[in-house]
């Protein structure tokens, strides 16, 4: 694993749990957050989340919440999961905004949690074994934003809330339930621990809200020397305090006077954050904090646009932990990943319709094609199924879904690889085995499945226990011809006329149903469907 690690540039920060006794309510809340040391590279004013009738998005007063875009607050009583509270939250408010949920609509932050925790595999069967682990009960294992937005990209959460009812005492899920997920997570942004205020405010414009990480009272003097009256106001004044807690910004008042606050933390100007948190409506007012722009503790920022699950069918990806793993890329350097396509069908065809790929920096310039069929340990060898590159920038770390200006079509039993060759040098996720102490990463990638490109030739990283953070979306579409390669083929003999091509017992007709168009010598014939019959198939010649 040295070579691999010799690139790694992260490294995982356990946050320390008091032994104090705590006799406040909030206690058993506030410890459900474990910090990652991931320098982010601040980020500029997204344009394209913007609409222009807000581009003063810098206007002084914003509030999802009182738009109709965020649900009901929630209470998550004696767990730490405000990580799947603060998450679950920011995936109802991104549908709700796009029109594509009601207010009512509840995902379940239970099924989030215990999944994260305890997968066993996909659907497709190809992240056997693959885990992100934590010692002892994993309702008090605590979380990160970070490590949520990595697992949802294998499309574990959001689940209906009726598929694991947070408020009983079945705390055990069957793996039956693990990807009913009625929303999936398209696009995440990681805005960094410091972002400016006018890059949180474009991206609550954009999608609604923005978690965050922050420091919630531990002790009764810090209850007593944070909180401002009535729990209303909040401002954490000392650099020393780590952040242990998750909630959801659903916008800011920047008239929010600094009067509001107690007067041993009481910020030197107006203005503040306006906070959906997770321990009910009782809790300050009506569920929500005003938390001071100037809180010392406040760090890692992250969006997220999300859609419904029926957007794509199929998801084939080997990264099934949520390790934070970073590999430095130079330009010119090159990943891939090799499928085998499992879903087609004589009456569906299965189609490529995007890649996913996780960034740890900004502005990464990509190009990608898709190869069918490579050989193997050489993913480029293959016949290109993009007439030209994909290519592009993306302007945010964060995990990104690109969809194809056209779909490509993969037949059951074919192999194909998703490479990226990246144009400018780059920081890149990939998934390996690892031990961060309070949460452990398992990955399971077999030989033949991830490589990386060095410059000279390509390696297979199976003997690194590790894969690239890299996803092929596929969706499925009628068709009403057969494809040939659906079809049973048998040669008689050395002689093309001696072929014979059957579907479902029928035998297929020549120049009918499909027709001689390479022959070569006695090895092989190329066919061609005609009429109900479609694509191509090779009939190798018996040689006796």
């Amino acid at each position: 694993m040295e070579r691999i690690k010799k690139l790694i540039v992260v490294i995982l920060c356990v946050g320390m749990i008091s032994s104090l006794n705590i006799s406040f309510i909030y206690a058993s809340q506030s410890n459900g957050y474990h910090p990652l040391n991931i320098k982010i590279e601040s980020q500029d004013v997204p344009k394209t989340v913007t609409p222009k009738r807000n581009a003063r998005s810098l206007d002084s007063y914003y509030s999802s919440s009182e738009l109709g875009q965020v649900t009901s607050v929630k209470d998550q009583g004696n767990t730490e999961l405000c990580w799947a509270f603060g998450i679950t939250s920011m995936g109802e408010t991104s549908l709700i905004k796009q029109g594509i949920a009601s207010t009512n609509i509840d995902f379940s932050e239970k099924h989030f949690g215990y999944f994260m925790y305890n997968r066993k595999n996909d659907i497709l069967n190809n992240t056997k074994g693959d885990k992100t682990k934590v010692s002892g009960d994993w309702r008090y294992a605590g979380g990160n934003s970070l490590l949520a937005m990595l697992s949802l990209t294998g499309w574990y959460g959001l689940a209906k809330e009726n598929i694991a009812p947070f408020n009983t005492r079945k705390w055990r899920l069957s793996d039956s339930v693990g990807q009913k997920d009625s929303a999936i997570l398209k696009n995440g942004f990681f805005l960094g621990d410091t972002p400016q205020a006018a890059v949180v405010k474009s991206y609550i414009i954009g999608y609604g809200s923005v978690v965050m990480a922050y420091h919630a009272p531990e002790e009764t003097w810090e209850e007593t020397a944070y909180y401002g009256k009535n729990h209303e106001a909040y401002n954490c004044n000392s650099a020393r305090q780590a952040a242990n807690h998750i909630v959801a910004i659903v916008g800011w008042d920047d008239s929010y006077s600094r009067d509001n606050f107690n007067s041993g933390s009481r910020p030197s100007r107006d203005g503040a954050w306006i906070v959906k948190n997770s321990w009910g409506n009782q809790e300050g007012s009506n569920g929500y904090t005003y938390i001071s722009y100037e809180d010392k503790s406040l760090c890692e920022f992250v969006a997220g646009q999300f859609v419904k699950a029926s957007e794509y069918k199929y998801n084939y990806f080997y990264d099934g932990s949520a390790n934070p793993g970073i590999l430095k890329l130079k330009k010119g350097q090159k990943f891939a990943n090799v499928f085998t396509a499992k879903k087609g069908s004589a009456k569906k065809k299965e189609l490529i319709k995007a890649v996913n790929l996780v960034t740890w920096s900004a502005n990464v310039k990509y190009s990608i094609q898709i190869y069918r069929n490579p050989k193997d340990g050489r993913p480029t060898s293959g016949t290109k199924m993009l007439k030209r590159p994909v290519t592009g920038t993306i302007r945010e770390a964060g995990t990104h879904t690109i969809d194809l200006s056209r779909k490509a079509e993969v037949l059951r039993g074919d192999k194909f690889a998703v490479v990226v060759k990246l144009r400018s040098s780059s920081k890149i996720g990939f998934d390996e085995n690892d031990d961060y102490h309070w949460v452990s990463f398992v990955n399971k990638t077999k030989k033949g499945q991830s490589y990386l490109y060095d410059h000279r030739k390509w390696n297979d990283l199976n003997p690194d226990h590790a894969t690239m953070r890299l996803k092929a979306y596929t969706v499925m579409q009628p068709v009403n011809k057969i494809h040939l390669r659906y079809c049973k083929a048998d040669s008689k003999n050395k002689n093309p006329k001696g072929i014979v091509l059957y579907y479902k017992g029928k035998h297929l007709k020549k120049n009918k149903d499909y027709k001689i168009v390479k022959k070569e010598g006695h090895k092989y014939v190329i066919v061609k469907g005609r009429g109900r019959y479609r694509g191509t198939k090779k009939i190798y010649l018996k040689t006796k």
